[in-house]
């Protein structure tokens, strides 16, 4: 019994610090606070004509080299693209015959080549993915670091064009190894 008279008598020490320290706060003096009622500015209708921020300024055309590139970029996707367009109902034929043949079976074989071919025949709207990717990039660290006005939006727009393209065709690719499977 001494013992867990000793507990409770350490801890009354405690106890009383901190009702202390609690009640500190309730007890301060009066004094000339702030109110907590509402502003009269909290009040007012919001303004219907916000004022918007200045707008980047436009550019409408890139450098010259710069837009040629562009433009290479573009054609050469759009070519790859268009070529790739042509090709792909022949390898649906071809896949959508080897569909449940056996793996390594002459209409199975036959539709993974042309597949291949398919694929290998995108390459060039890849690579000019990735070279307008670069263009896209080096515009965007000209525009921060040098402070060069505008320009990245005109290739973004390419690069979208060129990045669709080439999502469309991994898709009809991917959908066509899933039939092989």
């Amino acid at each position: 019994m001494g013992r867990s008279n000793d507990a409770r008598m350490k801890k009354i020490p405690l106890i009383v610090v901190g009702l202390a320290l609690t009640l500190s706060g309730c007890a301060m003096q009066e004094g000339d606070f702030p109110s907590l009622a509402k502003r009269p500015y909290e009040d007012a209708a919001t303004n219907s004509n916000p004022v918007s921020p200045p707008a980047s300024p436009a550019v409408a055309a890139l450098p010259g080299a710069l837009q040629l590139a562009v433009d290479k970029a573009v054609r050469q996707s759009s070519l790859a693209h268009a070529k790739f367009l042509r090709n792909l109902s022949g390898v649906k034929r071809l896949v959508n015959n080897a569909r449940g043949s056996a793996i390594s079976s002459e209409a199975w074989v036959a539709a993974q080549m042309d597949l291949s071919a398919l694929e290998i025949g995108r390459g060039p709207s890849i690579s000019a993915l990735a070279d307008i990717d670069g263009m896209y990039i080096s515009r965007l660290e000209a525009e921060y670091i040098d402070k060069d006005s505008g320009g990245a939006a005109i290739i973004a727009e390419k690069r979208e064009l060129i990045q669709q393209q080439v999502k469309s065709q991994q898709d009809e690719i991917d959908a066509m190894k899933a039939q092989l499977r």
